[in-house]
């Protein structure tokens, strides 16, 4: 990192620019091989000064701060850290926050917020300047009574292991909302734990904590246990990814199944579940899936205040795959040799499904007596099964992780799988080294609007500037999607079109069902009715906000008589009519 000698005396800096309310106070890079502590200094300053919730604290592009000690939010307060958006150039990266190597320090936590905290392009590194890894954690603390919001953009959090056997960021609080944008979680890793080492998590064995809401959005997890898990009949109302790359996870990606409102979207699975499923551990039980999963409130272990009614799932434009050299290695290593030769055949992993038995049965029960989804706010759909992206640069250290996998189907001993962190990360290394854009072509154009599955902002930032264009319209259109249930109307690949369209049923006539196709240039509401030739509405197959692009609609008049309808496409100033003949 960069080697600063600073003479600035950080309180002195710090106090008199205090004094005019909303401030923002730059903290100097602390010196390469002295004590450290300046971000502490400051955070303290403000802290007896009363003036904390009003003070934004800057660090340096590619600034060296070595923490002293837990940094503590109080409850009601808000503690608020920045730095430039990080360049091209190694002296534009993104400042770290790591622990110093010196005895009888406060390592309790990285941060403790019992308040708000807000943190933007900061590389937060869970190791101490040496190397070692630091068991510690960013802990989200209960405030009773107090709601907190927490919020992380454009951060990289790296090298995260087991403390508390939580994640690296921990909650234990009743109430937070957390919103997570631009972010990787990389080399969050526990050499001995293959269940350990997390993004986001309620600790081991804990009860009483609560996330009301949890927001992901193009963010990269790459090398870790698990991304995201509820604990002990701990849950989070409202989850939701949206354009994340998950790379490298050993165990659930995202757990446990108790899902009340939830969506995964325009997302990339590779090497998820790396563990596998082994039937022999399984028995009869169903697999767990490398996804989501989703689990019956019958089966929770404890009574949530929902009904099955009241779930939303919607998981939709996302891929899953396991790479080749995996699928051997879970047939073809050590224990499985050792496995096979002795005739236990079911204690060799084999690879997990995208989705698990239970899981699409609740996205797929149809009611046999009306033709009806049984869980109708619970979908999927656009979904690219065994389609390995092809990375160009993966952040995988192959012998190391084999090695790892090897020895937890095995005999559980140690091995730090991480990829190179002494090489470039404790060197503060900007650009990163590696590049998740990959070459596959049909994720390439696999998510709404025909945008690259996974995380754009740090692999693919040309698509990324033109989807936060058209963010709000894909926004609502998922909403729609989760919170209205599918139509029978499909997004069909094409040429972006530039007028509306409106084509001739096929076939007509019909009996009893029949498709109409058509072309939207521009978000906006759209509406797609059915009507008999008395101008009565028989049929609604869409109505509400569409993006651009091509559609598909079903139609099935099973319960109409005989006779000529009239289909209307109507937008803005659009009307377009056609008839079809339903002959039964």
């Amino acid at each position: 990192m960069k080697k600063v000698i600073t003479t600035f005396f950080v309180v002195a800096l710090l106090l008199p620019v205090l004094s005019f309310g909303q401030s923002v106070v730059k903290v100097p890079s602390d010196a390469f091989g002295g004590t450290g502590g300046n971000l502490n200094k400051a955070i303290q300053a403000a802290k007896d000064a009363k003036v904390l919730s009003n003070t934004i604290f800057e660090l340096e592009p590619y600034g060296y701060y070595v923490s002293t000690g837990t940094i503590e939010v109080p409850a009601g307060q808000k503690l608020t850290l920045t730095a430039p958006n990080p360049g091209t150039t190694q002296q534009t990266g993104l400042p770290q926050i790591l622990w110093t190597a010196a005895e009888g320090v406060n390592r309790d936590y990285m941060i403790a917020a019992y308040g708000d905290l807000h943190c933007k392009n900061i590389w937060f590194m869970f190791a101490n300047v040496l190397g070692d890894q630091v068991g510690t954690v960013i802990s989200l603390e209960d405030a009773p009574g107090v709601k907190k919001s927490v919020s992380f953009e454009g951060c990289l959090i790296e090298y995260g292991s087991a403390a508390q056997g939580a994640g690296s960021i921990t909650v234990k609080t009743q109430s937070v909302d957390i919103s997570i944008k631009n972010t990787y979680f990389r080399n969050n890793v526990d050499k001995h734990f293959r269940y350990y080492g997390r993004a986001v998590s309620f600790p081991y064995s804990s009860t009483g904590w609560k996330i009301n809401s949890v927001f992901f959005e193009n963010c990269t997890f790459a090398n870790i246990g698990y991304v995201y898990m509820q604990e002990g009949g701990e849950y989070g109302d409202d989850v939701r990814f949206n354009h994340c790359t998950f790379l490298n996870v050993v165990m659930f990606t995202l757990q446990s199944g108790w899902w009340r409102t939830m969506y995964v979207t325009n997302s990339l699975f590779l090497n998820t579940f790396m563990f596998g499923d082994i039937p022999a551990t399984r028995g009869a039980g169903d697999q767990n899936g490398g996804t989501i999963r989703i689990d019956s409130i019958k089966n929770f272990g404890f009574v949530p205040p929902f009904t099955e009614a009241d779930r939303k799932v919607y998981f939709g434009y996302n891929s899953y795959a396991l790479e080749p050299w995996l699928i051997d290695w879970m047939a073809n290593s050590p224990y499985s040799q050792l496995k096979r030769r002795n005739r236990e055949n079911d204690q060799i992993p084999i690879p997990q499904p995208m989705l698990s038995r239970g899981t699409l049965r609740f996205f797929d029960t149809v009611n046999v007596a009306t033709g009806k989804k049984v869980f109708p706010l619970m979908n999927k759909e656009f979904l690219y099964d065994n389609q390995v992206p092809g990375f160009i640069k993966p952040p995988t250290n192959l012998d190391s992780l084999k090695s790892f996998m090897n020895r937890k189907w095995d005999d559980n001993t140690d091995v730090d799988w991480s990829w190179k962190v002494k090489e470039n990360s404790m060197a503060g290394l900007w650009p990163v080294e590696e590049n998740l854009a990959y070459t596959n072509p049909t994720l390439k154009t696999g998510g709404m609007g025909g945008f690259p599955l996974g995380d754009l902002y740090h692999w693919w930032p040309a698509d990324y500037t033109r989807w936060r264009a058209q963010s709000a319209a894909e926004y609502a259109t998922i909403e729609n999607k989760l919170t209205k249930g599918l139509t029978d109307v499909k997004e069909v690949a094409g040429q972006i079109p530039t007028t509306y369209s409106l084509s001739q049923n096929y076939p007509n006539p019909f009996n009893p069902s029949t498709q109409i196709s058509y072309s939207v240039p521009k978000y906006g509401h759209v509406s797609l009715k059915v009507y008999n030739m008395l101008g009565q509405l028989v049929a609604t197959l869409f109505d509400g906000m569409q993006q651009v692009g091509n559609y598909k609609a079903d139609f099935n008049g099973y319960n109409l008589a005989s006779g000529v309808y009239v289909y209307k496409l109507q937008a803005e100033n659009v009307s377009i009519s056609k008839k079809l003949v339903l002959m039964k």
